[in-house]
């Protein structure tokens, strides 16, 4: 069974956690709390921290949208990331079910992205398009 469709990715881009803290941010009332203790993770175990079966308050994802922004990546760019994110770490958490709920990162999307070629999910090129974007992140298409 499939579990990440893009209709499921949509729908979590649409209203979940990340989105509803992108909506406090641009309306001013997010409340970020400890920008400092993010400032060690790399970006991909930011974005990545979606997609593990784990559920947090609204002040932390307050938190990690801050420090993504501090980055300098653009709301636009964040929810790309999101939606690359689901569809690499995401299905390998929740379709080959690996179950991760503490840390997922780049090294995360690396093994999604090589299983999904090995699985012929994706093709040679599309394998090398997307690996480069886990180094270049801000350079994902829309």
């Amino acid at each position: 069974m499939t579990v990440v469709t893009p209709e499921f990715i949509e729908g979590i881009i649409r209203s979940e956690s990340f989105t509803l803290a992108q909506a406090r941010a641009r309306a001013g009332t997010a409340c970020p709390k400890n920008q400092a203790h993010w400032e060690k993770f790399s970006t991909w175990t930011l974005i990545c921290e979606e997609v593990l079966d784990t559920e947090h308050d609204a002040d932390w994802y307050d938190d990690v949208l801050a420090e993504l922004t501090r980055r300098g990546f653009s709301h636009e760019q964040i929810n790309r990331m999101r939606i690359f994110a689901w569809q690499t770490a995401g299905w390998l958490n929740f379709d080959m079910m690996l179950w991760e709920w503490v840390s997922m990162d780049e090294k995360h999307i690396r093994r999604a992205l090589d299983w999904q070629l090995e699985k012929r999910l994706i093709s040679p090129l599309q394998h090398t398009d997307r690996v480069y974007y886990i180094e270049n992140p801000s350079l994902i298409p829309a």
